[in-house]
């Protein structure tokens, strides 16, 4: 398989680039008839101007009647003969074309913007992303505000983001529905560009603003990208904006997925060349931290085949990533079971820096919907294997597949999932002791969708299918949603603040006590200056006035301990009545070793301890 390295960034040639007082444009089109330019305002067409065959496929023409903000279209007569306006496959920026349907693709001047991020991508490069602080907020940019027929632009997006980041101790956003798609009623996953910016939400230079006003707040940008599959249908019989047989040839496409959209063909040299440039151009252009890479299972392997190109093409992409851009992040999201996702491609491996735990995700959704008297025989499958670390280099989601059931319904949102309990009480305890569980256990960060840190009621898609916002946010006046709100507020905080749940990824762990009977596990998440974390979970409804967690032997010596976190506090809108203001130390009798912790724990509740320690 050829590799993309003479072409990596193909956007620098393919699309629109203004030079001096002219644009030249760009596109490939192989076995086109004609190709002409499109100049329009309003929706309507003012100039056509035809374009020239050159070597390669290529089609040019040099214009200076294309300034900065001009709307354009191709008018491809393909290789039937066959008349349609199409949109520029390389589109930075789009808009919605008045009194039609369309959208269309615009010229962008790329040193319009002045950033103001140097300070925070001269950090990033000197950070190693992996031994980092990452709680990830994901948000649907068009919904999570307002609805799809009013979103945020960009830059309104980026206030509000920040100072609610900034409030629930978040480190990073990840962005989805963000790359253009056609219809406002999408989730966004069928995408028609991979480069332009979804244009409710606004322009190339919009979206710059977003980026650089989270970085001036020091708050990273993840990606949500689409590399498997591509939006295949026509909008209109002369008018489409999808790559879909864009010289009257399967250009770009494989067969047709199983979300009703085509697969990208990675076997097809310029389906690799448009994805690579795509990748690189967020992160060049657009100052990206991160590119978590949507549904690989299908792009690596279907009908029980491995994908040698789209392997090739994942090493390649994830190579050349961690060759030029330090700090940037690459995520995969791989739902198969595929072996070596996070290991690197010199040992085999796919090259990713961290993936989706799609496991401990069913696994602990499954959990909170299994009766209390039957979670002792399903502790293994869903508790104690993730307390296992292995070489895969993971983080715990919470994502919006998670709540959304694909059938109009609420059925997996995470109140429902409770829905068994029948003291509500119970089932708000039982969701701060979930988001203790996700943000505690050894992993390299978590995500959490938006909503869900407020306990809503309403998936996330059902709301969003009626126009409305995504989020509840009414909920925030509810004490006892705002309790888990507040609750996930502490645990991100606590959880950015202390090295030992990050410094060293997962490798800073030690199971200390797993007793499967009570639905208790213990562990310590490593020692920073002294002071060593341990965290005890109760997954069952029996609370302990005392219960004792023993400690394992080690040469320290714990002079005294003090409890930092109580999902059980009343400002959460628990109980708030086992307190561990005072949390006794056991002794062995002669040797006076530490042996065990006694504390008072409560039902369906997570501790947070730090033990003082000295080396003997």
């Amino acid at each position: 398989m050829t590799k993309i390295a003479s072409h990596p960034k193909l956007y620098e040639s393919r699309g629109a680039h203004v030079q001096g007082n002219a644009t030249k444009f760009q596109v490939y089109a192989p076995h086109a008839q004609k190709v002409s330019l499109v100049l329009t305002a309003y929706g309507k067409q003012e100039h056509k101007i035809d374009m020239q065959s050159q070597a390669g496929g290529v089609w040019e023409v040099t214009t200076p009647h294309a300034k900065p903000g001009r709307s354009y279209l191709y008018e491809v007569v393909d290789s039937h003969g066959k008349k349609m306006l199409r949109t520029d496959p390389f589109s930075f920026s789009t808009t919605d074309a008045p009194r039609t349907d369309q959208v269309h693709s615009v010229v962008v001047d790329p040193s319009s913007y002045q950033w103001g991020d140097d300070s925070w991508m001269d950090q990033r490069a000197k950070k190693d992303p992996l031994h980092s602080p990452l709680s990830i907020y994901e948000v649907q940019v068009k919904s999570w505000k307002s609805g799809y027929n009013s979103p945020l632009n960009f830059r309104e997006l980026a206030d509000e983001l920040v100072s609610y980041c900034h409030k629930m101790h978040f480190t990073h956003v990840e962005c989805y529905s963000l790359l253009e798609h056609m219809y406002k009623e999408a989730r966004g996953y069928q995408v028609a560009n991979f480069f332009a910016p979804y244009h409710s939400c606004g322009s190339y230079d919009d979206l710059k603003y977003f980026v650089d006003k989270l970085h001036q707040n020091g708050i990273g940008v993840i990606l949500d990208w689409i590399p498997t599959h591509f939006q295949h249908y026509h909008d209109a019989r002369s008018y489409s904006a999808s790559l879909h047989e864009w010289d009257g040839t399967d250009l770009f496409a494989a067969e047709k997925s199983e979300w009703g959209t085509r697969y990208l063909d990675y076997g097809k040299e310029e389906t690799r060349r448009l994805m690579f440039a795509s990748a690189l151009y967020f992160l060049d252009q657009l100052h990206i931290d991160g590119i978590r890479f949507d549904a690989i299972s299908q792009m690596v392997r279907r009908n029980g085949k491995n994908i040698g190109a789209g392997i090739s093409f994942l090493r390649e992409l994830n190579d050349t990533i961690h060759a030029h851009y330090p700090g940037v992040m690459t995520i995969a999201e791989e739902t198969e079971g595929f072996p070596n996702v996070t290991i690197a491609t010199k040992k085999g491996g796919l090259g990713f820096d961290l993936k989706w735990n799609i496991r401990w995700s069913h696994a602990s959704h499954n959990f909170l919907q299994t009766p209390y008297s039957e979670r002792a025989a399903h502790w293994k499958s869903k508790i104690s294997h993730f307390l296992r670390v292995g070489k895969q280099k993971q983080i715990l989601t919470h994502s919006h597949d998670d709540t959304d059931a694909g059938d109009y319904s609420n059925s997996k949102v995470l109140m429902q999932r409770v829905s068994h309990i029948k003291d509500a009480g119970e089932r708000f305890a039982h969701l701060r002791n979930f988001f203790s569980w996700q943000i505690l256990a050894p992993s390299y960060g978590h995500l959490i969708h938006m909503g869900d840190e407020l306990a809503q009621n309403e998936s996330w898609y059902q709301r969003f299918r009626r126009g409305t916002s995504s989020v509840d946010w009414s909920l925030t006046k509810k004490a006892e949603h705002q309790g888990v709100q507040e609750c996930v507020k502490d645990l991100n905080a606590l959880y950015v603040n202390r090295p030992q749940f990050w410094e060293k990824g997962n490798q800073d762990f030690t199971l200390i006590a797993e007793h499967a009977a009570n639905g208790v596990v213990a562990y310590h998440r490593g020692t920073k200056d002294g002071k060593r974390i341990a965290v005890v979970h109760n997954f069952s409804n029996v609370g302990y006035e005392s219960y004792d967690i023993p400690l394992p032997k080690t040469r320290e010596k714990i002079k005294r301990v003090s409890e930092l976190f109580n999902s059980d506090a009343l400002k959460y809108e628990g109980s708030g009545s086992f307190e561990n203001r005072d949390i006794k130390i056991v002794r062995h009798h002669r040797t006076k070793k530490p042996t065990h912790l006694r504390v008072s724990l409560p039902p369906l509740s997570t501790l947070v301890l730090e033990e003082t320690v000295t080396s003997s």
